[in-house]
């Protein structure tokens, strides 16, 4: 069983971008499983750092596009992935045998796919006529 499954109501229509968002949603379906077969505590978080640090990846990248093309509501998205990180803290500060793995993969996946389909849609029908 999946976590999360890509279909084409996520494509941005920026390939990289697109690139990225199929290689997120593997990294969570890895971490899923990983919670589902009981992998030990330690494995799973790091596990999510690297899913963390793979979401920074990708912010820095749609970020970088939204500067260079001088995209209107740039500011808003940025504030979006500042939030998202201020949020994530909060569920990352617990010891690490408090952490609820799959809360905290819960709480990715809906911000996620709400960013997506409210913020990243928004941008690249802008981005991929400027290009």
């Amino acid at each position: 069983m999946r976590f999360l499954n890509w279909d084409e109501s996520l494509a941005t229509g920026i390939p990289e971008c697109d690139m990225q968002h199929k290689k997120l949603i593997n990294m969570f379906n890895a971490i899923y499983d990983a919670i589902r077969l009981n992998v030990d505590k330690k494995a799973l978080k790091e596990a999510l750092n690297s899913l963390i640090n793979y979401f920074e990846k990708h912010f820095a990248l749609e970020e970088e596009l939204m500067e260079k093309y001088e995209y209107p509501e740039a500011h808003i998205h940025k504030e979006e992935h500042k939030k998202f990180k201020e949020n994530l803290n909060k569920f990352l500060q617990n010891p690490q045998e408090e952490i609820n793995f799959l809360e905290i993969l819960k709480f990715l996946k809906n911000w996620w796919l709400n960013h997506i389909l409210t913020m990243d849609k928004k941008y690249g029908p802008f981005l991929e006529i400027k290009n």
